[in-house]
């Protein structure tokens, strides 16, 4: 496999990928999931891990000229006007840390959390269990006994 590094316009990525899958090529963009503070919360949403980059596969006898034209891409990173083609190994090794960590955003029970609802207000808790797809239940130390309480998902932060 050859894979090599396209360069997205600002904030592309994912039109750039689109565009690129439409064409035939194959692409991989890995994302992390962030927390970012939207409208007095904080949400965790999935970003690139290389925000303004993506990795494309060439076939062989495939024409990657389009690529530079694709929508959303600016440019193909090369060097000395030769492609670049990044080690598999490598690729391989970020493929498989996003599927192991950076996609899985379910807590499971006993994981440390924080319960954060704005900058002044966060409570360390332990993850207990989803009532639905809005709320959990979590164990929150009250006065050196553990109380059980309902909790609004979009407030739950795992705990680094």
């Amino acid at each position: 496999m050859n894979w090599i590094v396209v360069q997205t316009k600002c904030n592309c990525e994912n039109k750039a990928n689109v565009n690129l899958v439409r064409q035939g090529f194959e692409c991989f963009l890995p994302k992390i999931l962030k927390v970012v503070r939207k409208s007095g919360g904080f949400k965790r949403i999935k970003k690139p891990l290389f925000p303004g980059y993506i990795f494309v596969n060439l076939r062989k006898k495939q024409n990657w000229l389009k690529i530079n034209y694709t929508f959303g891409v600016n440019k193909i990173l090369k060097f000395n006007e030769n492609l670049c083609f990044l080690p598999n190994k490598l690729l391989l090794e970020i493929k498989k840390k996003c599927d192991l960590s950076y996609y899985s955003d379910s807590l499971i029970m006993g994981d440390e959390i924080k319960i954060v609802k704005s900058f002044s207000f966060i409570l360390n808790a332990i993850f207990d269990e989803y009532i639905d797809s809005k709320r959990s239940y979590v164990l929150i130390d009250f006065l050196k006994r553990k109380m059980k309480t309902r909790v609004n998902n979009n407030h739950l932060i795992l705990k680094v």
